[in-house]
């Protein structure tokens, strides 16, 4: 006959039964049926479908009783060296936890920054060299945008670069990390694209009032550099865009620029001077400087508001509440819980009423294993647990 161990008996104390209350698979609507659907309802299902296959993931995690195995490995007397998680829960978590899973791989993001680092160069030769035999202002605007992406991908590589970076004098002067400087080289390379592509409007504007009044004409080595210039970006963005970093994203966004970049610098001026219209490659030009000015400033909004510390989304916040209902048996109420974005990923607080006849070792145990539990999850960067004995005491922060 088995026997539980003191160890075991605790952590089934304070866990309790952690069993998926629910078969959230049941909810969920396969495709044919989605197909079926007018477009809004499609939408709404498949957002349903997102976040029940998020469920889903949680309760495969905590389905693993490694919340169980937690709480032991904190009862242990002979414990690892301080700054090792209990039960591997970085890693175990990685297991169950595949949805917007981030990409911590530094090699693929180095590997990406490398290849569109080589691809831009190309390009910048090739485009210098069709502006020099035909001087077309939308080319002009093509050759600014593949200079400026050497700039965001040098931006991009030191910030990386510097994330990577750890010694003692940086966990020092960086105690939670430095993984706010991948957003903030995206948003300062954001402003800088803006103000340069500001100038190319300006220019163009210039052209059309005042420029030469003879169409540009493009020869068959000046089609055929645009055009692989178009094929070798499409590559970059299919590529780029599966890799779940924001500095590797903004080298995705990038790429979809040039391509919509490189097929108008190719149309408008092969229009104008098939028709003769003289004027419409400085038209060309200044449509896609706004367009390229639209794009970066939506941009810079977003991680102006990420490092401003705006609300995470709300689905994220479902998640993480149902993380910390279905937890721990022990844990009665969650009363508050605030997500706020820190750069990319999102900062946690969570209050939650204990019985308050648990001793102090119990509350802690049970508190920081949650912690380490919320900080599992791929969007999370770091997570605060607040334990109450009351759903009514005071709100923890002093209003600013």
């Amino acid at each position: 006959m088995f026997f539980p161990n003191s160890h075991e008996l605790r952590a089934q104390y304070l866990i309790g039964n952690t069993k998926s209350p629910y078969d959230w698979a049941s909810q969920l609507v396969d495709q044919k049926r989605l197909q079926k659907m007018p477009y809004r309802k499609r939408k709404f299902y498949e957002q349903q479908n997102d976040l029940i296959e998020r469920y889903i993931e949680i309760d495969s995690l905590l389905d693993s009783d490694v919340s169980h195995t937690m709480i032991q490995q904190y009862s242990q007397e002979n414990r690892s060296p301080r700054g090792v998680v209990p039960a591997n829960i970085d890693e175990e978590g990685q297991l169950y936890l595949t949805a917007d899973a981030r990409e911590e791989y530094s090699g693929i993001v180095t590997l990406a920054i490398m290849v569109n680092f080589l691809i831009n160069i190309f390009l910048l030769a090739g485009k210098a060299a069709i502006v020099l035999l035909t001087h077309s202002i939308s080319v002009i605007a093509s050759l600014v945008d593949s200079a400026l992406d050497f700039l965001c991908t040098t931006i991009i590589w030191l910030s990386t670069s510097m994330i990577e970076s750890s010694s003692a004098s940086t966990k020092f002067l960086y105690p939670v990390g430095r993984t706010r400087l991948e957003p903030l080289g995206v948003l300062i390379f954001s402003i800088i694209i803006i103000v340069s592509f500001s100038q190319v409007a300006v220019e163009a504007v210039q052209r059309i009032y005042s420029g030469p009044r003879e169409p540009i004409e493009l020869g068959i080595p000046s089609f055929a550099i645009m055009s692989l210039a178009v094929i070798s970006k499409l590559f970059a963005w299919l590529w780029c865009r599966s890799i779940n970093s924001s500095a590797v994203q903004a080298l995705a966004q990038d790429a979809m620029s040039d391509i919509v970049f490189n097929l108008l610098s190719i149309l408008f001026p092969v229009t104008g001077y098939f028709f003769n219209f003289w004027w419409l490659d400085a038209v060309g030009a200044l449509a896609l400087s706004l367009y390229i000015i639209r794009q970066w400033v939506e941009t810079t909004i977003e991680h102006i508001r990420h490092l401003t510390g705006i609300s995470g989304d709300a689905i994220d916040k479902q998640v993480i509440m149902y993380l910390c209902v279905r937890f721990a048996e022990s844990i009665k109420q969650v009363t508050t819980i605030n997500v706020y974005h820190a750069g990319d990923r999102l900062h946690v607080e969570v209050d939650i009423v204990v019985d308050d006849k648990l001793t102090l070792r119990d509350t802690h145990d049970l508190g920081e294993a949650l912690q380490y539990a919320i900080e599992t999850l791929p969007m999370v960067e770091r997570a605060y647990v607040h334990l109450d004995y009351r759903d009514d005491n005071f709100i923890g922060h002093i209003q600013r």
